[in-house]
């Protein structure tokens, strides 16, 4: 998710396997979609106790937006998603038949560097 490099406000990770992750991750999968914080508890490992105050603080640092009782990821977030999502896909599609990531037998034709390389 992208953050301004010229801000003086530091922003903390979203750290994988915390609450805020776990959140985060289940709203960008379905930008389309709102869930309430009982959906999310059940979606996720989240106890019920602590969804409203991680959304909360999501939604303070524009992560996620409310409608009536409905969270759902930040449009600007989902759409940082997407473009990595289409990112990858590009690359992919440039590059998926590169034989370097699926094939040893390159290696074998490299030339001996010696020790100090």
């Amino acid at each position: 998710m992208p953050i301004r490099l010229d801000s003086d406000e530091e922003v903390p990770p979203v750290t994988p396997g915390t609450n805020t992750h776990e959140l985060l991750a289940v709203l960008a999968d379905h930008p389309e979609m709102g869930f309430t914080p009982k959906e999310l508890a059940e979606m996720t490992e989240v106890p019920h106790s602590s969804v409203h105050k991680t959304l909360a603080r999501l939604r303070e640092k524009g992560l996620v937006r409310q409608v009536d009782s409905y969270w759902a990821v930040a449009d600007d977030v989902a759409a940082s998603r997407l473009a990595s999502v289409v990112s990858l896909q590009t690359i992919e599609a440039e590059y998926g038949d590169d034989a370097y990531g699926t094939d040893d037998e390159w290696a074998e034709t490299v030339p001996d560097l010696g020790e100090n390389a």
